[in-house]
């Protein structure tokens, strides 16, 4: 490849990411105001999971909620399987990611929660997945075309900024500043 389609490459990934952007930002709905709120006035701790690349998402969302005043962390979603899911009180709220939501390795926390009546928070794009349907509060991030059709480039970048943005308006609510 030379060095002009390396620049016509990054534009285009960018620009698949943009789209999905503008995507997400004409989706967020009344769903977004509900898990604010849940979140906002959760007087235990925000548990944030998901697998492979939205794991490493659901890890930086949580420690961007930890430094804004709402304490959270994230969970291997293998090792919930493991005797994990004991670190999750009926208090704390569960927000789960996964793009497609029917990854096997959130089953048994779903089940957890739904068992336990703790209040489970999907973000997701397919609302026929397991995921989608088992969530007390659900934001239905859009289908987006992904970077070579297949690497999670598009669908990452939603969730990332999703993520945020209940961040900040969480912070908000709460009006925790400097």
């Amino acid at each position: 490849m030379n060095r002009n389609k390396f620049i016509l490459k990054a534009r285009n990934v960018i620009d698949l990411e943009i789209n999905a952007l503008k995507k997400l930002k004409k989706s967020i709905n009344s769903s977004f105001t509900k898990a604010t709120i849940q979140i906002a006035k959760c007087n235990s701790k925000v548990i944030l999971c998901g697998v492979g690349k939205s794991g490493l998402i659901a890890s930086k969302i949580a420690a961007t909620l930890s430094s804004v005043g709402t304490p959270s962390f994230s969970m291997s979603a293998s090792e919930a399987s493991h005797g994990d899911l004991g670190m999750i009180s009926k208090k704390d709220i569960l927000l789960l990611i996964s793009n497609s939501g029917q990854t096997s390795e959130l089953k048994n926390i779903i089940q957890y929660a739904n068992r336990n009546k703790i209040l489970l928070i999907g973000i997701v794009s397919k609302k026929e997945s397991i995921l989608y349907k088992s969530s007390d509060i659900k934001l239905l991030i859009p289908k987006v075309k992904e970077a070579e059709g297949i690497v999670p480039t598009s669908s990452t970048t939603t969730q990332l900024a999703l993520g945020d943005a209940i961040a900040i308006a969480t912070m908000r609510y709460k009006k925790f500043d400097k």
